[in-house]
């Protein structure tokens, strides 16, 4: 998009409360978003641009931007989810899986039969799940035919008709009046307790109906229950029952760029799954995209929605659930004990089991500060370092540091680690709280830096570790080798901090090099005149997209295959 034009475009907007869309030039939005003050957001927008590579995408393939005016910011709310799912922008954050989770259904029919749907409302009837895979929602729909005969038919037929499915067992023949209303009614009831997690409830009833049949001397019929009374008692002793005092609700447990689904149905947890994302992005409302994206899919909506963190537009996010559901939804953000434990247990990320484990491994304890270390260059030149800094089970982006190499030309990473590792632990024995434990991005090699550094300035209270990715093994100066994938809850610390130090250090260089320009580069490469370097510099705007062009591209705009050549080669090396 032309600068001049995005300009007044911004200039304006409309400072009122609304949604705005960037679009392509073919007017497709490729980013959909919400503000208070549309154009105050647009101007926030512009000013990341330098800093984020998700914005400097969005405008650099938008030819227009376009708002809608909404009343209030809540419809604002509502008008944005809409356009999401209608228009399913490449910039917002959106699930990867491209329907919702399978549920049974019992059908609102004379004679109801159980079916499965993958969107919440699209068949009449009451909905049981959601199941975490289409193979447990079919297993799960044949043992409720197997254990309460509900016939198996798509349509009740017409003519009285025993089919195959009835000599089988699995259907008690409601076309054929081999069961009353009155029965087949009461099995469509136990069903639905015994869907419902209710297996008590469920038991009960059937005990009574064998007790009935018994005093009548019915006893083909009481034979069958008693049969689905052993085979559900089977069923509930091979399941692992955690009894929580809430019937049914989902949790969402957001942690860094990951999301955990918890579902807990008829007082038990029923399944746990991480949410895939399909966008690289994170979007601005990352939490509620992910959860109006999931319940948009057509899953069940529970009564109860639990959420590990606050965030901005909760009450918002509760008012369309429960418009969406028709139901009076509550929103916690205040996880029960219970469920805390059963984190624990199956995901290893609390801070006291993390605790726990570093001590094992490493024999002292969880320091309260560790800093991470890394260095970031391209082809020798805007060399920088940053450091970033976790603190009290958080990563705390006021005391993080960035670092410009001064003393070091061309490429040496160990010389340039060396510097900012220097530059930073003569500050420790100045800090009240000086980090016990630092973490830098690389092996052996970098390992053997930090410790040369330590020594020199005498900081016997500090410890060196570092971090060599791919292989993720965790090298400490007192001669371990740690395979960080045998430690889940360690392995999600240091890769967190490894990648937010090398995200921060990244970020710095590109500050830089767009500082510095892409022109002054092109001088250093030879063939490159005044006019080639303006076409280049029109076209790709960036040293991140020259390095992404390959060479056909070079040639189409009129480049020479040998200059074309020398720029590759450049960066390259």
């Amino acid at each position: 998009m032309d600068k001049e034009k995005l300009f007044k475009i911004i200039e304006n907007a409309p400072e009122e409360s609304g949604v705005y869309l960037f679009k392509d030039k073919n007017k497709n939005p490729i980013y959909i978003g919400k503000a208070v003050n549309i154009k105050n957001r647009l101007k926030n927008h512009l000013n990341q641009i330098k800093l984020d590579i998700k914005e400097e995408r969005i405008f650099s393939e938008s030819s227009f931007i376009d708002w809608i005016i909404t009343s209030s910011e809540y419809e604002a709310f509502i008008l944005e989810n809409e356009l999401i799912k209608q228009y399913k922008p490449k910039y917002n954050v959106r699930l990867k899986s491209g329907s919702g989770y399978p549920m049974l259904v019992i059908t609102n029919e004379e004679y109801p039969t159980v079916k499965i749907s993958r969107k919440y409302g699209e068949i009449e009837g009451e909905y049981f799940g959601p199941f975490l895979s289409m193979r447990n929602a079919k297993a799960m729909k044949e043992l409720i035919h197997k254990l309460f005969k509900l016939r198996t038919c798509e349509n009740m037929p017409t003519k009285p008709t025993l089919c195959f499915d009835y000599h089988l067992g699995l259907c008690s023949g409601p076309c054929a009046f081999k069961i009353s209303k009155n029965e087949y009614k009461s099995d469509v009831k136990t069903a639905k307790n015994f869907l419902s997690g209710n297996v008590k409830t469920a038991i009960f009833d059937l005990y009574e109906r064998l007790e009935d049949y018994t005093k009548k001397m019915m006893f083909e019929k009481a034979a069958i229950i008693r049969d689905q009374i052993k085979a559900i008692e089977n069923v509930v002793k091979k399941q692992e029952i955690v009894g929580f005092d809430i019937k049914e609700a989902d949790i969402f447990y957001f942690t860094g760029k990951s999301v955990i689904l918890v579902i807990i149905r008829g007082h038990k947890i029923v399944g746990k799954e991480e949410l895939e994302i399909t966008t690289y992005f994170l979007d601005e409302d990352f939490e509620i995209s992910v959860i109006s994206d999931y319940y948009n899919k057509g899953n069940f909506i529970p009564e109860n929605i639990i959420i590990n963190k606050d965030f901005e537009g909760i009450l918002f996010l509760k008012q369309w659930l429960s418009r969406k559901s028709s139901k009076n939804i509550s929103i916690s953000t205040q996880i029960d004990k219970q469920i805390e434990e059963f984190l624990k247990r199956n995901l290893n990320i609390t801070t006291d089991n993390l605790k726990d484990i570093f001590k094992k491994v490493f024999n002292f304890d969880l320091p309260e500060r560790i800093e991470c270390f890394d260095i970031s260059t391209l082809a020798g030149q805007f060399t920088v370092g940053s450091c970033v800094v976790w603190k009290d089970g958080k990563m705390d982006k006021k005391e993080y540091r960035r670092f410009k190499i001064k003393t070091v030309e061309g490429i040496d990473d160990y010389a340039s680690l060396e510097e900012v590792l220097r530059r930073r632990f003569s500050k420790y024995k100045q800090m009240e709280n000086p980090p016990k434990l630092v973490l830098i991005d690389g092996g052996l090699g970098q390992l053997s830096i930090g410790i040369k550094v330590k020594k020199e300035l005498n900081l016997d209270f500090l410890r060196i570790f570092s971090i060599a990715k791919k292989e993720e093994i965790l090298y400490t100066e007192d001669g371990k080798s740690i395979k960080l994938f045998d430690y889940q809850p360690l392995l999600m610390l240091f890769t967190k901090l490894r990648d937010e130090a090398h995200r921060f250090a990244l970020s710095y260089n590109r500050k830089l090099r767009e500082k510095e320009g892409l022109k002054s580069v092109l001088d250093e490469i030879k063939g490159i005149g005044k006019k080639r370097k303006e076409v280049l510099y029109r076209t790709y705007k960036t040293i991140d997209n020259i390095l992404k062009a390959d060479e056909d591209e070079l040639l189409k705009l009129g480049i020479p295959f040998n200059v074309a050549q020398q720029i590759k080669k450049y960066f390259d090396k």
